[in-house]
Parts: structure tokens; C-alpha cells; sequence
């Protein structure tokens, strides 16, 4: 929210120039279409930076899980890769798994597992494509 108070600042002092710089009879026009294009450029940036960030991430944890599932060929189930995870971050994982498996870098598979008591779960495993 501070961010977006920081932009909507930015972008009334860049309009508050606009009478300093043009000599016209409409300033008002011009002082709320500076305002506003100021505005919609300003937040477009700061969105681009958000997504540009977050995609940044993802492909930081990517390589991680890539090492994770390569010193373990066995698989490793989501649990263990998020546990093991330097900076463990939900969202960020997940979408790294969900990148992997799409681009065919990783493979996941169902397994059954039984406990102690008899009960039967199916558990997804992730593996390293070795290929």
C-alpha cells in the first residue's frame, strides 16, 4: 500500500511541473493528463518490476530443486523438497515444481505408501529426468 501512495505522490509532483514548463491556457488539461499518464506509467513499471522479481525467484529455486532431486535419484516428495529448501517460501516452490514439471525437466509420479497402522496414502514423488 505504501508503494502505491509513493506512485500516486510521484506522479502529482511530475504534474505539479506541468504549469512551470508549458505556456498554454489549458494548464488544467494538461496538469491532469500529465497527472494521470504519469500515473498509469508509474504503476506499469512498478507491476513490470513485481513480476520481474517474482519470476526471479522462482528460477533461483528451480536450480535448487534441480540439485535437490539430483543428489537424491530415489525422488523426493514435495514435503522433503520444501524442507530442504535454503528459503523455504510456499508460493515460490510450488510454482518451481509446477515450472519443472511443465518444461518435462522433472518427472512426479503417484506411489501408494502404507504406515505403521496399515493405512494407505498416495504420495506424489518428483525425480530428475537423467536422460
Amino acid at each position: 500500500m505504501d508503494s502505491y501512495l509513493a506512485i500516486i505522490s510521484l506522479a502529482l509532483a511530475v504534474a505539479a511541473l506541468v504549469p512551470i514548463l508549458i505556456s498554454s491556457t489549458l494548464i488544467r488539461f494538461w496538469t491532469v493528463t500529465v497527472a494521470a499518464l504519469s500515473f498509469v506509467v508509474l504503476i506499469a513499471i512498478y507491476q513490470t518490476y513485481g513480476v520481474y522479481k517474482e519470476e526471479k525467484e522462482v528460477r533461483a529455486v528451480e536450480e535448487e530443486i534441480w540439485g535437490l532431486l539430483t543428489k537424491n535419484e530415489k525422488g523426493m516428495t514435495f514435503d522433503q523438497i520444501y524442507d530442504s529448501l535454503y528459503y523455504p517460501s510456499f508460493p515460490t516452490a510450488n510454482a518451481a515444481i509446477d515450472t519443472l514439471v511443465a518444461e518435462d525437466r522433472v518427472l512426479d509420479e503417484k506411489k501408494e505408501v502404507t504406515d505403521t497402522e496399515g493405512t494407505k496414502y498416495l504420495v506424489r514423488k518428483f525425480y530428475r529426468r537423467f536422460d
